[in-house]
């Protein structure tokens, strides 16, 4: 096998150790998963940095998605809470309570009365709304049907980027982006304590248990196949293990790359589909709060977050606190975060000066890949994505965030990763699965 050890022989062989890898690890069978990192948990990593855990940017959990849904069925518990609200709105230099409630539009000063009853109607109608309509509709155009005063018509987009980690209205499904607002609302987020390195432990752990190889610093060569299908995973050490199954836990590209002849295959198509999402990102470790009771705010007229998550779960010191700052960008090649570290310091400035004197560690991520395709109204919304099942190939699927029906960011790694693992443990081939699999309860459109 060379330097990498790991099994010559598996039922089913996994490239990526992400959560949609880890998740699979425990299809039941003989499995191997191979990392090409030293260590698991792909964009769910966690960096401890001294007393301080610093997450690849901002990370919630959805309460009401599939993988706080999936973590329950395992039991595995996520210690931590939900940000503190109402938290502020920024506009135009200036703060203002962000109104989070119908009680709370009554007071804010940031809307015009006319404003707060189109946001109130928004609140109210929400819930039952048909989203599956507006798949092919994108977020800009709804809100500028829905929407006529401007800053009510920011404020909504603002609710939106929170909830979908983007800032391309022009190309985002409005379907889409208000499934992930109704979930945002309904269930709320969840911060975790130890940061999302607990989660990416207790999945390995988990893994582990089932019988799971799991072989980190395994570099990849390629997936070999023939015109049977998939045949085995081969490394650059000269490593091989044979599988009739394999799973590409990984991003289009990559996926693309790693298949033997993947110009036969829809693969190339896929990534070239493909609309990256990035954000610019400063996270901060300070030794006190200057400012304890500013611990949340959303960029109205600029597409800027801010949150200090150590209030919400321990990942500082008894006393420190643990600050992300981040700048949304959109699918275009510059994604705008052009000049994004200075103005990232500015929010600092504002929401806690004098930070720079208790300042301990800090990070700054210039262009952070959020996920690795854009829900778009061109493709129809979620259902237009593709897997994770490959057509013409037998035993070769996809898993990720860009893959499946159901869900966003991590809610559609972990759905994705479900929908392949059980058409394996159904025995069932890309070939009769068609272009998506579905989940038997999944819908378009749903989340």
């Amino acid at each position: 096998m060379g330097p990498v050890e790991g099994p010559q022989n598996a039922d089913v062989a996994i490239v990526g150790g992400g959560l949609a890898g880890l998740i699979l690890a425990r299809a039941g069978r003989r499995v191997a998963l191979f990392e090409q990192g030293d260590t698991l948990g792909g964009r769910a990593r966690t960096e401890v940095r001294g007393a301080f855990h610093f997450n690849l940017g901002p990370h919630a959990l959805y309460l009401g998605g599939e993988h706080a849904r999936m973590l329950r069925e395992l039991g595995i518990r996520y210690p931590g809470g939900p940000p503190r609200a109402p938290g502020s709105a920024l506009h135009a230099g200036t703060r203002f309570r962000l109104p989070r409630t119908p009680r709370q539009l009554l007071t804010s000063r940031l809307l015009s009365w006319r404003g707060r009853l189109e946001i109130a109607r928004l609140f109210q109608t929400l819930p039952a709304m048909d989203t599956a309509i507006l798949a092919r509709v994108s977020l800009g155009e709804w809100l500028d049907t829905r929407f006529h005063h401007p800053t009510t018509r920011q404020l909504a987009a603002a609710y939106a980027r929170l909830s979908t980690y983007s800032n391309d209205p022009c190309g985002l499904s409005a379907g889409a982006a208000l499934d992930q607002m109704r979930l945002s609302q309904a269930a709320g987020v969840h911060y975790v304590d130890g940061g999302w390195r607990t989660l990416v432990a207790s999945l390995a752990a988990a893994a582990r248990a089932a019988g799971a190889s799991i072989i980190t610093g395994a570099r990849i060569l390629r997936v070999e196949r023939d015109e049977r299908g998939v045949r085995a995973v081969r490394g650059v050490e000269g490593w091989r293990c044979a599988a009739p199954s394999v799973i590409l836990a990984a991003g289009p590209r990559a996926a693309s790359e790693w298949v033997e002849d993947s110009a036969a295959t829809p693969l190339p198509g896929w990534a070239d589909a493909a609309r990256p999402v990035y954000a610019a990102c400063l996270d901060v470790g300070l030794r006190r709060l200057p400012a304890p009771t500013n611990t949340f705010a959303l960029g109205i007229d600029q597409p800027l977050y801010y949150s200090v998550n150590s209030t919400a779960a321990r990942l500082a010191p008894d006393g420190a606190a643990l600050i992300h700052v981040a700048k949304y960008g959109s699918s275009a090649p510059d994604a705008g975060l052009d000049g994004a570290e200075a103005e990232l310091e500015g929010v600092l400035d504002l929401l806690q000066p004098g930070w720079r004197e208790l300042l301990v560690d800090r990070r700054y991520r210039r262009r952070m890949t959020v996920t690795h395709a854009l829900v778009t109204a061109h493709q129809g919304g979620r259902g237009g994505r593709p897997g994770p099942a490959v057509p013409g190939v037998a035993g070769l699927y996809v898993c990720g965030d860009w893959v499946g029906p159901r869900g966003m960011l991590s809610d559609a790694s972990v759905a994705s990763a479900r929908d392949a693992a059980a058409l394996i443990l159904a025995g069932r081939r890309p070939t009769d699965a068609g272009r998506t699999a579905r989940h038997p309860d999944a819908r378009a459109g749903s989340p």
